[in-house]
């Protein structure tokens, strides 16, 4: 009979794996690698989390940037978006987070079966919190506040992904400031057409 799984264990491996899957990537991840950065063998991942498609799926939905945080504090559609923007390209516990989940992103275009539901999951759970604060702050009707949300966070993650690529900070930050006020301003984005 097979030992049951620790669950603070798994909890453990996951956020130890964090950095290294940050790092070395999502696309070619091997478990021997891993499992010797993490101080443990192949064999044991696998009692952990059953297989190595298992193991990356609770790595990408426990790495997934936690946006519906951002939301709960006090502010504004626009300080929102700027916590947004500052939890996308700081140098915080998200950072590796965002790393990983923009290569999910770019990854499910050519791997849609392995990431694809991931990457889906990760932009409703970006775009809802913000269509909500524009529905909020700014009385849109929700496929207008949807829309302006999409416009909103794909730009910041667009910006995200230059920035990192380039590590042109001021350019993207400004660009970042642009996107934000356009996006939030009351009436500054029509909504969709007919």
């Amino acid at each position: 009979m097979p030992r049951p799984r620790d669950v603070r264990r798994r909890e453990d491996l996951l956020s130890r794996a964090l950095p290294y899957l940050a790092e070395h990537g999502v696309a070619d991840l091997s478990l021997r690698p891993l499992a010797a950065a993490l101080g443990t063998s192949d064999r044991m991942l696998l009692h952990h989390f059953g297989d190595k498609e298992s193991l990356v799926g609770r790595l990408l939905e426990w790495s997934r940037p936690d946006v519906a945080a951002l939301a709960l504090d006090e502010g504004d559609v626009a300080s929102l978006a700027g916590r947004l923007w500052a939890d996308l390209t700081g140098g915080g516990p998200q950072r590796p987070r965002v790393r990983i989940l923009l290569e999910v992103m770019a990854l499910a275009l050519t791997r849609a079966g392995s990431y694809r539901q991931y990457a889906v999951a990760a932009v409703r759970d970006w775009v809802a919190p913000i269509a909500e604060a524009l529905v909020r702050d700014l009385g849109e009707d929700p496929a207008s506040a949807e829309a302006r949300a999409t416009l909103l966070v794909s730009g910041l993650r667009g910006l995200a992904l230059d920035r990192f690529v380039t590590g042109d900070g001021a350019r993207t930050d400004g660009a970042a400031a642009l996107l934000i006020a356009a996006a939030t301003k009351r009436g500054g984005v029509p909504g969709p057409g007919p």
